[in-house]
């Protein structure tokens, strides 16, 4: 393992994280009181990034004399036997999450989420259709009940928009 794209891709999430930061101050502070404000959670995934970025530079230059070329003895555990890690899979995981966000909105999350989750444990290789539609039922419906019920979190609808606004579910 090459530690230099390791602290190539530490400097990125570095200056990532900076962006994130630089970016969220740009963000408007609504006319309501709000003690944690819009900027919040951009400001806390910004620190993160930097945080673990140079977390990760200090881990790769503290080891440095230990190992004084580039390369150094890979980390972690083997692939587990018959389900080797591999580009293919990460890559079908990408686009189908790309898929899910460019769709969300016309097909709605209780259609598309199910159809999210039953195509990512596909790709993920588990079988069981009747656990992965159980799962991604369940995971919608308790997710979509807690959020858009519970807490008002608006969540779109798709086709449903009509029926839930005619059973006064949502307001739109």
């Amino acid at each position: 393992m090459d530690r230099r794209i390791d602290i190539t891709i530490s400097v990125i999430a570095v200056l990532f994280g900076i962006f994130v930061i630089l970016e969220a101050r740009t963000i408007k502070a609504p006319f309501f009181a709000d003690p944690i404000g819009p900027r919040a959670f951009f400001y806390g995934c910004g620190v993160i990034f930097i945080l673990g970025g140079l977390l990760n530079i200090a881990q790769r230059a503290s080891t440095w004399r230990l190992f004084p070329t580039n390369l150094i003895p890979a980390e972690g555990v083997e692939d587990e036997p018959g389900h080797p890690a591999s580009f293919r899979r990460a890559a079908l995981l990408a686009v189908l999450s790309l898929a899910y966000v460019l769709t969300l909105r016309p097909v709605g999350y209780l259609i598309g989420t199910p159809l999210y989750i039953v195509a990512g444990l596909w790709i993920l290789e588990q079988r069981n259709w009747m656990l992965n539609i159980t799962v991604g039922l369940v995971f919608t419906i308790f997710f979509y009940l807690v959020f858009a019920q519970g807490l008002g979190v608006w969540l779109p609808v798709g086709p449903f928009t009509r029926l839930f606004r005619d059973l006064g579910w949502i307001i739109l």
